[in-house]
């Protein structure tokens, strides 16, 4: 009987608001270990291309010249992931949505998270 008066009591929207706040931060710490374990299996991957070019027959010259483009793309890769990871967060914040409604200008915050 108690959560039906709290159904329509003016509290619910507090309760609610802190609730979806906590959901929030469950969200964020599913982001964070997925990206975490996402950027692990790509460094893995190309932990594994790179010990193959090493005992390749290739000369020195063209060893060092794939290294240095596969670590390249390797950070633009592991950024990537990042940048996704954030922008989801920036998606899925309660603060942005509620700013999102009053605006309605700005897609996205300009907060990081």
């Amino acid at each position: 009987m108690r959560k039906l008066i709290d159904l329509f009591s003016q509290e619910t929207d507090s309760i609610e608001e802190i609730d979806e706040e906590k959901n929030y931060d469950h969200v964020v710490i599913e982001i964070i270990d997925d990206v975490v374990k996402k950027k692990k299996e790509l460094h893995y991957r190309y932990n594994q291309i790179f010990e193959r070019l090493w005992v390749s027959a290739k000369s020195i010259p063209e060893k060092k010249l794939i290294a240095k483009k596969l670590l390249n793309r390797l950070l633009r890769e592991s950024d990537q992931l990042f940048i996704k990871a954030q922008i989801l967060a920036t998606k899925m914040c309660p603060i942005c949505k509620k700013t999102k409604e009053e605006q309605k200008i700005f897609k996205f915050s300009d907060s990081l998270h």
